[in-house]
């Protein structure tokens, strides 16, 4: 217990040194448009005070570089490209463990302010924007009792995002590998979460309770009005047409 306790209390404290630090984004098909953009706004405002990686998961034949590692992976349709990044993580566990910490964002995503070392812990979710004022019965949780991804009337009290997580690169690649078995095993049984690997994320956090959940800032949807500063932005977009 008191190896535990210790341990949380160094991730919690600010970081005096360089940590490694990579952000993981799927952008395959259309969602490769955001990526340039997405990296230009991480270079000012994310973890500027460390050594930042991004690892980009992608269907377009480009060539990796110091800073931006490119891994192919297959265009899949909805809602396969973005259920299916815990399988990209998940294949990619030796490249991705060289990390000290990671983070899984959407493509479509614009950094506005500075993100940095409030943001380090082993186990960290986002405060879904569109829930984190409602009672636990309006939160969207996967309801069958036949998914794996099954959360029972009194178990959850708060509803995340799957646009930013993340944690150490330990704890990181445990939630790649567990929910990827879920989805497997979902599959296998004719079923997929309502809402995809958002819902199989909020399964982990029950039986896994994050040690920071970090406000909708980090998650803030480009068009809404909400009562809390932007950090990362949920870009509008037209889902249908980039999905094509």
């Amino acid at each position: 217990m008191f190896i535990k306790m210790f341990l949380g209390m160094l991730l919690a404290v600010s970081y005096t040194f360089a940590a490694k630090v990579g952000l993981c984004i799927t952008a395959t098909g259309k969602y490769i448009q955001f990526v340039d953009p997405l990296v230009v706004s991480a270079e000012r405002y994310f973890c500027t005070n460390h050594d930042v990686t991004y690892f980009v998961f992608t269907d377009s034949p480009l060539e990796s570089t110091d800073k931006i590692k490119y891994f192919h992976q297959s265009k899949l349709g909805w809602p396969f490209d973005t259920m299916m990044r815990f399988q990209a993580h998940d294949m990619h566990r030796k490249e991705l463990a060289t990390q000290d910490f990671l983070f899984a964002l959407d493509a479509d995503m614009l950094f506005v302010d500075e993100m940095g070392d409030e943001i380090l812990s082993e186990r960290v979710a986002t405060a879904h924007p569109g829930y984190y004022a409602s009672s636990r019965r309006a939160f969207t949780y996967e309801s069958s009792p036949l998914s794996t991804a099954y959360i029972g009337s009194k178990e959850g009290h708060k509803y995340f995002a799957g646009g930013f997580y993340g944690g150490s690169s330990q704890e990181f690649l445990k939630i790649a590998e567990t929910c990827l078995k879920n989805i497997y095993a979902d599959l296998g049984n004719g079923m997929i979460a309502v809402w995809h690997d958002e819902s199989h994320w909020n399964r982990y956090c029950v039986d896994h309770p994050p040690t920071l959940i970090l406000s909708p800032a980090y998650c803030y949807p480009e068009s809404w009005n909400l009562p809390f500063p932007k950090k990362l932005l949920a870009l509008d977009k037209n889902h249908q047409e980039i999905r094509k």
